[in-house]
């Protein structure tokens, strides 16, 4: 297919929009369209929400982390393995965090007695976590609190809305090379 910055094929023909065919033409036109452009100002905005955004989430982890005697992750760790990340290199990797200040966020966890960990069945190296009882209590808490935060500052959005946003902010983290379940 001939594209836009393709030389003539022969010496005096043309390529034409006619000519491409329809996906050709909407590859021609997707490439001319202009992409967004947004002030200085406009970045700012957007910036200054996503650096500061997850200040207004953390009473519902504060309650938790100082119940427990818990550093300022362990909340978050307990949703993580709530949501089924259940290893310890992969809640370093998520939390973004070293794994020696996970292991020590997971030695709190255990003390307080909210989490417990096992040897996974199908491969006895790896070691797997499981919330206990009382884990589970305060990851339902914190999932409570959650949800009534999020519910508070975005309910006057539509719920396409409020996951548009959350599909943004998801592509922002994975372009920068993070993977996140939370």
């Amino acid at each position: 297919m001939a594209r836009i910055s393709d030389p003539p094929l022969t010496t005096g023909a043309r390529v034409t929009l006619d000519s491409l065919g329809h996906a050709g033409q909407a590859s021609v036109l997707m490439a001319l369209k202009p992409k967004s452009t947004l002030s200085w100002d406009e970045i700012g905005f957007i910036c200054e929400g996503m650096a500061f955004a997850s200040r207004a989430l953390r009473p519902a982890t504060t309650g938790i982390n100082e119940e427990f005697s818990l550093g300022p992750r362990g909340a978050w760790i307990l949703s993580l393995i709530l949501n089924g990340v259940v290893y310890p290199l992969d809640i370093a990797n998520v939390i973004g965090s070293g794994r020696s200040l996970i292991s020590a966020e997971l030695a709190r966890l255990t003390e307080a007695g909210l989490i417990q960990s096992r040897k996974n069945p199908e491969d006895g190296r790896r070691t797997e976590l499981l919330l206990t009882p009382l884990g589970e209590e305060a990851s339902r808490r914190v999932r409570a609190g959650l949800s009534e935060i999020v519910m508070r500052q975005l309910g006057s959005y539509t719920r396409e809305e409020m996951l548009l946003c959350a599909r943004m902010l998801h592509d922002f983290r994975k372009a920068a090379g993070e993977t996140g379940a939370l």
